[in-house]
This record gives structure tokens, sequence and C-alpha cells, in this order.
């Protein structure tokens, strides 16, 4: 059980990870391709590729921490 809370937890913590070093990327290949404007059209394109694949994740995680949230008040 412990090990099983330990893997939901580091999952989170990776997607975190991963949407931070996306919108990072998305900045610096913005940058390298056309400069101040060129970065700030990658920092939003990376956010929302980042959005639509890393979102469903990180909801289905809130749910999850929802569900417990309400299970501990119950008692259960």
């Amino acid at each position: 059980m412990l090990l099983s809370k330990v893997v939901v937890k580091l999952y989170a913590v990776l997607l975190e990870i991963g949407l931070w070093f996306m919108l990072v990327g998305g900045f610096i290949g913005g940058w390298q391709a056309s400069g101040f404007l060129g970065a700030i059209g990658g920092l939003i394109g990376a956010a929302i590729f980042g959005a639509v694949v890393f979102g469903a994740f990180l909801v289905l995680n809130d749910i999850r921490a929802s569900v417990k949230a309400i299970q501990e008040r119950q008692g259960t």
C-alpha cells in the first residue's frame, strides 16, 4: 500500500516537471527560431499543447485527490 502511494505522488510530480520542461523548451525553441516574439509564441504553443497532453492526467489526479478527501471526511 505504501509503495502505491509513493508511485502516485511520483507520477504527479513527474507530470508537473514534464509540463515545466515543455514550457521552457517551447520558450527556448521559439527564441532560437525568431527572437523574442517567437519565444512568446513558442511558450503559448507549448502551454496549449501541454494542456491538451498533460491536462487529462492532471485532472484525473485532482479527481483522485478529491475522492480521497471525501473518503477521509466520511471516515471510510
